[in-house]
Protein backbone atom coordinates (compact mmCIF):
# COMPACT_ATOMS: atom_id res chain seq x y z
CA UNK A 1 0.00 0.00 0.00
CA UNK A 2 1.32 3.24 -1.15
CA UNK A 3 1.85 5.29 2.50
CA UNK A 4 1.76 9.02 1.30
CA UNK A 5 1.20 10.08 4.76
CA UNK A 6 4.82 9.46 5.51
CA UNK A 7 5.65 12.43 3.30
CA UNK A 8 4.21 14.64 6.14
CA UNK A 9 7.61 14.95 7.55
CA UNK A 10 9.43 15.67 4.17
CA UNK A 11 6.58 18.30 3.60
CA UNK A 12 7.33 19.70 6.89
CA UNK A 13 11.23 20.23 6.39
CA UNK A 14 10.91 21.51 2.96
CA UNK A 15 8.89 23.82 4.38
CA UNK A 16 11.08 24.59 7.30
CA UNK A 17 14.33 25.03 4.28
CA UNK A 18 12.48 27.34 2.54
CA UNK A 19 11.98 29.45 5.33
CA UNK A 20 15.13 29.86 5.99
CA UNK A 21 16.80 30.67 2.40
CA UNK A 22 13.91 33.03 2.33
CA UNK A 23 15.48 34.49 6.05
CA UNK A 24 18.84 34.36 4.68
CA UNK A 25 18.05 36.03 1.41
CA UNK A 26 16.53 38.66 3.45
CA UNK A 27 19.90 39.15 5.10
CA UNK A 28 22.08 39.39 1.81
CA UNK A 29 19.80 41.65 0.16
CA UNK A 30 19.79 43.87 2.84
CA UNK A 31 23.61 44.02 2.78
CA UNK A 32 23.41 43.93 -1.09
CA UNK A 33 20.99 46.93 -1.03
CA UNK A 34 23.76 48.75 1.32
CA UNK A 35 26.30 48.37 -0.96
CA UNK A 36 24.32 49.53 -4.23
CA UNK A 37 23.60 53.07 -1.65
CA UNK A 38 27.42 53.25 -0.68
CA UNK A 39 26.69 53.02 2.84
CA UNK A 40 30.07 50.77 3.19
CA UNK A 41 33.20 52.27 1.64
CA UNK A 42 34.87 49.47 -0.80
CA UNK A 43 37.80 48.85 1.23
CA UNK A 44 36.24 48.37 4.59
CA UNK A 45 34.06 45.55 3.15
CA UNK A 46 34.72 42.10 4.43
CA UNK A 47 34.57 39.87 1.48
CA UNK A 48 34.93 36.40 3.55
CA UNK A 49 31.70 37.27 5.40
CA UNK A 50 29.81 38.67 2.08
CA UNK A 51 31.58 35.24 0.51
CA UNK A 52 30.09 32.95 3.29
CA UNK A 53 26.34 34.13 3.32
CA UNK A 54 26.25 34.12 -0.29
CA UNK A 55 27.38 30.82 -0.49
CA UNK A 56 24.85 29.88 2.52
CA UNK A 57 21.59 31.23 0.87
CA UNK A 58 22.69 29.55 -2.65
CA UNK A 59 23.11 25.85 -0.63
CA UNK A 60 19.81 26.80 1.21
CA UNK A 61 18.66 27.42 -1.81
CA UNK A 62 19.18 24.22 -3.71
CA UNK A 63 18.55 21.73 -0.37
CA UNK A 64 15.06 23.25 -0.30
CA UNK A 65 14.74 22.91 -4.10
CA UNK A 66 16.22 19.08 -4.22
CA UNK A 67 13.34 18.78 -1.16
CA UNK A 68 10.44 19.96 -3.39
CA UNK A 69 11.17 18.15 -6.44
CA UNK A 70 12.28 14.54 -4.96
CA UNK A 71 8.53 15.10 -3.23
CA UNK A 72 7.46 15.44 -6.47
CA UNK A 73 8.43 12.66 -8.18
CA UNK A 74 7.63 10.31 -4.82
CA UNK A 75 4.05 11.27 -5.26
CA UNK A 76 4.51 10.77 -9.45
CA UNK A 77 6.00 7.52 -7.98
CA UNK A 78 3.19 6.94 -5.96
CA UNK A 79 0.24 7.60 -8.64
CA UNK A 80 2.03 5.21 -10.85
CA UNK A 81 1.85 2.86 -7.90
CA UNK A 82 -2.01 3.20 -7.57
CA UNK A 83 -3.21 3.64 -11.03
CA UNK A 84 -1.85 -0.50 -11.43
CA UNK A 85 -3.42 -1.01 -8.39
CA UNK A 86 -6.70 0.02 -9.59
CA UNK A 87 -5.84 -1.61 -13.07
CA UNK A 88 -5.36 -5.03 -11.30
CA UNK A 89 -8.48 -4.43 -9.24
CA UNK A 90 -10.08 -4.46 -12.17
CA UNK A 91 -8.64 -7.77 -13.38
CA UNK A 92 -5.84 -6.24 -15.97
CA UNK A 93 -3.11 -8.51 -16.54
CA UNK A 94 0.12 -6.52 -15.91
CA UNK A 95 2.48 -6.59 -18.79
CA UNK A 96 6.22 -7.99 -18.27
CA UNK A 97 7.09 -4.16 -19.18
CA UNK A 98 5.24 -2.95 -16.18
CA UNK A 99 6.42 -5.71 -13.82
CA UNK A 100 9.59 -3.63 -12.39
CA UNK A 101 9.76 -0.86 -9.86
CA UNK A 102 5.71 -1.34 -10.07
CA UNK A 103 5.48 -4.31 -9.52
CA UNK A 104 7.68 -4.56 -6.32
CA UNK A 105 5.50 -1.06 -4.92
CA UNK A 106 2.08 -3.07 -5.71
CA UNK A 107 3.04 -6.57 -4.64
CA UNK A 108 1.27 -9.64 -5.36
CA UNK A 109 -2.37 -8.63 -3.34
CA UNK A 110 -4.99 -7.09 -4.95
CA UNK A 111 -6.13 -3.96 -3.00
CA UNK A 112 -9.96 -3.31 -2.66
CA UNK A 113 -11.41 0.06 -4.02
CA UNK A 114 -11.83 1.55 -0.53
CA UNK A 115 -8.01 1.22 -0.17
CA UNK A 116 -6.99 2.67 -3.14
CA UNK A 117 -8.78 5.70 -2.86
CA UNK A 118 -8.08 5.68 0.73
CA UNK A 119 -4.16 5.89 -0.96
CA UNK A 120 -5.35 8.79 -3.77
CA UNK A 121 -6.67 10.26 -0.60
CA UNK A 122 -3.41 10.48 1.14
CA UNK A 123 -1.71 11.70 -1.90
CA UNK A 124 -3.61 14.50 -2.83
CA UNK A 125 -3.61 15.70 0.75
CA UNK A 126 0.19 15.69 0.25
CA UNK A 127 -0.20 17.33 -3.14
CA UNK A 128 -2.42 20.43 -1.45
CA UNK A 129 0.04 21.00 1.12
CA UNK A 130 3.17 21.45 -1.99
CA UNK A 131 0.78 23.41 -4.05
CA UNK A 132 0.51 25.94 -1.31
CA UNK A 133 4.19 25.65 -0.59
CA UNK A 134 4.78 26.42 -4.51
CA UNK A 135 2.13 29.27 -4.37
CA UNK A 136 4.11 30.90 -1.46
CA UNK A 137 7.56 30.21 -2.36
CA UNK A 138 7.28 32.14 -6.04
CA UNK A 139 6.37 35.61 -5.71
CA UNK A 140 8.95 35.57 -2.58
CA UNK A 141 11.79 34.24 -4.65
CA UNK A 142 10.45 36.34 -7.99
CA UNK A 143 10.48 39.39 -5.51
CA UNK A 144 13.89 38.63 -4.47
CA UNK A 145 15.23 38.23 -8.30
CA UNK A 146 14.02 41.65 -9.12
CA UNK A 147 15.27 43.41 -6.18
CA UNK A 148 18.81 41.54 -6.15
CA UNK A 149 18.93 42.90 -9.60
CA UNK A 150 18.00 46.45 -8.95
CA UNK A 151 20.94 46.21 -6.40
CA UNK A 152 23.52 44.77 -8.35
CA UNK A 153 22.88 47.32 -11.62
CA UNK A 154 23.21 50.14 -9.44
CA UNK A 155 26.78 48.79 -8.06
CA UNK A 156 27.48 47.78 -11.12
CA UNK A 157 26.86 51.64 -12.43
CA UNK A 158 29.44 52.43 -9.48
CA UNK A 159 32.19 50.11 -11.28
CA UNK A 160 31.10 51.86 -14.43
CA UNK A 161 31.87 55.32 -13.10
CA UNK A 162 35.20 54.26 -10.87
CA UNK A 163 36.16 52.84 -14.73
CA UNK A 164 35.40 56.17 -16.31
CA UNK A 165 37.33 58.11 -13.84
CA UNK A 166 40.12 55.59 -14.09
CA UNK A 167 40.50 56.08 -17.61
CA UNK A 168 40.14 59.43 -17.51
CA UNK A 169 43.52 59.92 -15.47
CA UNK A 170 45.11 57.40 -17.94
CA UNK A 171 44.45 59.31 -20.58
CA UNK A 172 45.17 62.43 -19.14
CA UNK A 173 48.49 61.43 -17.65
CA UNK A 174 49.45 59.93 -20.39
CA UNK A 175 48.86 62.91 -22.56
CA UNK A 176 50.92 64.96 -20.25
CA UNK A 177 53.66 62.62 -21.34
CA UNK A 178 55.47 64.00 -24.75
CA UNK A 179 54.69 67.81 -22.88
CA UNK A 180 56.61 66.84 -19.75
CA UNK A 181 59.64 65.59 -22.54
CA UNK A 182 59.09 68.46 -24.49
CA UNK A 183 59.40 70.90 -21.34
CA UNK A 184 62.89 68.98 -20.51
CA UNK A 185 64.37 68.77 -23.83
CA UNK A 186 63.86 71.88 -23.86
CA UNK A 187 65.48 73.50 -20.68
CA UNK A 188 68.17 70.96 -21.23
CA UNK A 189 68.85 72.77 -24.92
CA UNK A 190 68.11 76.20 -24.04
CA UNK A 191 70.69 79.22 -24.22
CA UNK A 192 68.88 82.11 -22.71
CA UNK A 193 68.31 81.43 -18.80
CA UNK A 194 64.84 83.09 -18.17
CA UNK A 195 63.92 80.90 -21.23
CA UNK A 196 65.17 77.76 -19.33
CA UNK A 197 63.91 78.38 -15.95
CA UNK A 198 60.54 79.05 -17.50
CA UNK A 199 60.75 75.47 -19.29
CA UNK A 200 62.10 74.13 -15.95
CA UNK A 201 59.16 75.37 -13.90
CA UNK A 202 56.56 74.37 -16.25
CA UNK A 203 58.38 71.09 -16.24
CA UNK A 204 58.25 70.45 -12.71
CA UNK A 205 54.97 71.37 -12.66
CA UNK A 206 53.55 69.14 -15.24
CA UNK A 207 55.74 66.07 -13.55
CA UNK A 208 53.47 67.38 -10.16
CA UNK A 209 50.21 67.51 -12.58
CA UNK A 210 51.13 64.11 -13.49
CA UNK A 211 52.05 62.21 -10.81
CA UNK A 212 48.81 63.26 -9.04
CA UNK A 213 46.90 61.82 -12.04
CA UNK A 214 48.53 58.70 -11.42
CA UNK A 215 47.89 58.44 -7.88
CA UNK A 216 44.67 59.05 -8.31
CA UNK A 217 43.83 56.37 -10.57
CA UNK A 218 46.35 53.99 -7.95
CA UNK A 219 43.96 55.19 -5.21
CA UNK A 220 40.86 54.42 -7.73
CA UNK A 221 41.94 50.88 -8.69
CA UNK A 222 41.40 48.93 -5.49
CA UNK A 223 37.60 50.36 -4.90
CA UNK A 224 37.10 49.19 -8.22
CA UNK A 225 38.67 45.80 -7.81
CA UNK A 226 36.27 45.86 -4.93
CA UNK A 227 33.13 46.65 -6.33
CA UNK A 228 34.26 43.78 -9.24
CA UNK A 229 34.36 41.50 -6.19
CA UNK A 230 31.07 41.89 -4.94
CA UNK A 231 29.45 41.98 -8.49
CA UNK A 232 30.95 38.44 -8.80
CA UNK A 233 29.50 37.23 -5.58
CA UNK A 234 26.19 38.45 -5.71
CA UNK A 235 25.76 37.71 -9.78
CA UNK A 236 26.24 34.32 -8.92
CA UNK A 237 23.15 34.73 -6.25
CA UNK A 238 21.14 36.28 -8.80
CA UNK A 239 21.89 33.73 -11.06
CA UNK A 240 20.39 31.25 -8.51
CA UNK A 241 17.93 33.10 -7.48
CA UNK A 242 16.55 32.83 -11.49
CA UNK A 243 16.98 29.26 -11.33
CA UNK A 244 14.94 28.77 -8.81
CA UNK A 245 11.87 30.86 -10.32
CA UNK A 246 12.25 28.57 -13.30
CA UNK A 247 12.57 25.87 -10.87
CA UNK A 248 9.59 26.49 -9.16
CA UNK A 249 7.40 26.31 -11.66
CA UNK A 250 8.67 23.84 -13.45
CA UNK A 251 7.45 21.88 -10.33
CA UNK A 252 4.37 23.57 -9.60
CA UNK A 253 3.45 22.72 -13.49
CA UNK A 254 4.48 19.21 -13.20
CA UNK A 255 2.61 18.97 -9.69
CA UNK A 256 -0.95 20.66 -10.84
CA UNK A 257 -0.73 18.26 -13.99
CA UNK A 258 -0.14 15.32 -11.82
CA UNK A 259 -2.93 16.29 -9.28
CA UNK A 260 -4.80 16.10 -12.52
CA UNK A 261 -4.43 12.82 -12.80
CA UNK A 262 -4.67 12.06 -9.15
CA UNK A 263 -8.05 13.39 -9.20
CA UNK A 264 -8.86 11.66 -12.89
CA UNK A 265 -7.95 8.17 -11.11
CA UNK A 266 -10.32 8.78 -8.05
CA UNK A 267 -13.32 9.75 -10.03
CA UNK A 268 -12.69 6.52 -12.44
CA UNK A 269 -12.33 4.44 -9.61
CA UNK A 270 -15.39 5.82 -7.77
CA UNK A 271 -17.05 5.19 -11.21
CA UNK A 272 -16.51 1.75 -11.72
CA UNK A 273 -16.68 0.26 -7.97
CA UNK A 274 -18.94 -2.46 -7.40
CA UNK A 275 -21.19 -2.01 -4.70
CA UNK A 276 -20.53 1.84 -4.69
CA UNK A 277 -18.00 3.22 -2.65
CA UNK A 278 -19.29 4.93 0.85
CA UNK A 279 -19.49 8.92 0.65
CA UNK A 280 -15.53 10.24 2.17
CA UNK A 281 -15.62 13.26 4.27
CA UNK A 282 -12.26 14.70 2.77
CA UNK A 283 -10.17 17.75 4.24
CA UNK A 284 -10.78 20.63 3.11
CA UNK A 285 -7.50 21.49 0.86
CA UNK A 286 -8.73 18.07 -0.75
CA UNK A 287 -12.03 18.89 -1.10
CA UNK A 288 -10.53 22.50 -2.85
CA UNK A 289 -8.17 20.25 -5.02
CA UNK A 290 -11.71 18.05 -6.21
CA UNK A 291 -13.69 21.47 -6.33
CA UNK A 292 -11.39 23.20 -8.60
CA UNK A 293 -10.75 19.96 -11.23
CA UNK A 294 -14.79 20.03 -11.69
CA UNK A 295 -15.27 23.66 -11.92
CA UNK A 296 -12.24 23.48 -14.76
CA UNK A 297 -14.26 22.48 -18.47
CA UNK A 298 -10.70 21.34 -19.40
CA UNK A 299 -9.10 19.88 -16.53
CA UNK A 300 -8.67 16.33 -17.53
CA UNK A 301 -8.04 16.96 -21.39
CA UNK A 302 -5.65 15.09 -23.47
CA UNK A 303 -4.13 14.60 -20.00
CA UNK A 304 -1.05 12.01 -21.39
CA UNK A 305 0.50 14.56 -23.62
CA UNK A 306 0.33 17.25 -21.16
CA UNK A 307 1.82 15.38 -18.29
CA UNK A 308 4.61 14.22 -20.96
CA UNK A 309 5.45 18.20 -21.40
CA UNK A 310 5.52 18.80 -17.61
CA UNK A 311 7.12 15.97 -17.38
CA UNK A 312 10.12 16.67 -19.53
CA UNK A 313 10.49 20.54 -18.48
CA UNK A 314 11.20 19.21 -15.14
CA UNK A 315 13.47 16.77 -15.79
CA UNK A 316 15.31 19.85 -17.97
CA UNK A 317 15.19 22.22 -14.57
CA UNK A 318 15.83 19.51 -11.82
CA UNK A 319 17.19 16.40 -13.14
CA UNK A 320 20.78 16.43 -13.68
CA UNK A 321 21.96 15.01 -17.37
CA UNK A 322 23.38 11.71 -17.26
CA UNK A 323 26.99 11.41 -16.45
CA UNK A 324 28.84 10.72 -19.62
CA UNK A 325 30.42 6.95 -20.38
CA UNK A 326 34.53 7.32 -20.55
CA UNK A 327 35.53 6.33 -23.86
CA UNK A 328 37.21 2.91 -24.50
CA UNK A 329 40.21 2.48 -26.17
CA UNK A 330 38.06 0.76 -28.58
CA UNK A 331 35.76 3.68 -29.44
CA UNK A 332 38.57 5.89 -29.79
CA UNK A 333 40.61 3.90 -32.50
CA UNK A 334 37.22 3.53 -34.26
CA UNK A 335 36.85 7.42 -34.33
CA UNK A 336 40.57 7.92 -35.10
CA UNK A 337 41.03 5.02 -37.19
CA UNK A 338 44.34 4.18 -35.69
CA UNK A 339 45.66 2.75 -32.29
CA UNK A 340 46.16 5.22 -29.43
CA UNK A 341 49.25 6.78 -29.19
CA UNK A 342 51.37 5.54 -25.87
CA UNK A 343 52.85 6.98 -23.67
CA UNK A 344 56.54 7.11 -24.96
CA UNK A 345 55.22 7.85 -28.41
CA UNK A 346 53.51 11.08 -26.86
CA UNK A 347 56.53 12.30 -24.87
CA UNK A 348 58.26 11.89 -28.21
Amino acid sequence: MVKAHSLDGEIDKTEATLDDAIKSLDVANTVLAGHARGDTRPDAINFPVEEALAREVTELLDRWKSLGAALVKELDRMTAIVELQYRQSLGEKIDGGSTGLFRRGIGHSHLKPAAILADLDAALAVSASLAELFRRARPVLARAFRDYEAHLTRVIERRRHLDFDIETARLQADGLAPRIEDRRAGALSARDEDAKSELEADHRRLLAEHDVLRQRERVLQPRRSALQRLIDIYETLAGALNGQVAAVNAMAAKLAVDTEQRIALMKALASDAVPPLPVVERSAPVAALIAAFEANVLAGYDLATRKAHVDSVFARRLEPPPPAEPVTEEQAQDETGSEPASSSEIEK
